[in-house]
């Protein structure tokens, strides 16, 4: 009687190449689309950021008084950067006297997908806002006086001319 040993195989059979072939494409094959996924999800952000940006500084033009409060304003912004972008400034009375609720919207549309940013501000009516030059040479015209004999102060008009004080003499 002859016994004999099995044969060790060394290798891989054609059935187990064929498997771990199938298995890497299909892997391959969701790994591309998560790549594209990621890469659409990056796009939207960086659309939205610069949106918000562009949103942001029509809100600006708005509170300095270089768009005005009445009425709609929209357009293209005007960067050879952000041509495809499009706004509208919406003003709407909101309380108090010139008290307004602006809304700022921009719009663009990529990849066929439309992207729109709206920002809402109440801001005063900026064309009404005095400067810090206006209220320094309005207060020095009105509150200057002088120190009479007796210690007492004499108070100006507001023509500038110096009058007396009580008990006392200005030059």
């Amino acid at each position: 009687m002859i016994l004999h040993r099995p044969v060790s195989r060394r290798g891989l059979s054609l059935i187990e190449v064929l498997l771990s072939l199938t298995i890497l494409v299909l892997a391959l094959g969701a790994i591309g689309q998560l790549v594209d996924l990621g890469t659409d999800r990056g796009n939207d952000a960086r659309a939205y950021n610069r949106g918000t940006r562009l949103a942001q500084s029509k809100m600006g033009e708005v509170e300095a008084g270089l768009i005005s409060l009445t009425g709609e304003t929209s357009g293209q912004f005007t960067n050879p950067d952000d041509a495809g972008w499009s706004y509208t400034v919406t003003a709407q009375a909101s309380g108090p006297p010139n008290l307004y609720t602006v809304t700022v919207t921009v719009n663009t549309t990529i990849s066929g997908r439309p992207i729109t940013i709206t920002l809402t501000q109440m801001i005063f009516d900026p064309t009404l806002m005095g400067s810090s030059a206006q209220a320094e040479a309005t207060s020095s015209s009105t509150s200057s006086g002088s120190t009479g004999s007796t210690g007492t102060t004499g108070s100006t008009g507001t023509t500038g001319s110096t009058g007396t004080g009580t008990g006392g003499t200005s030059p």
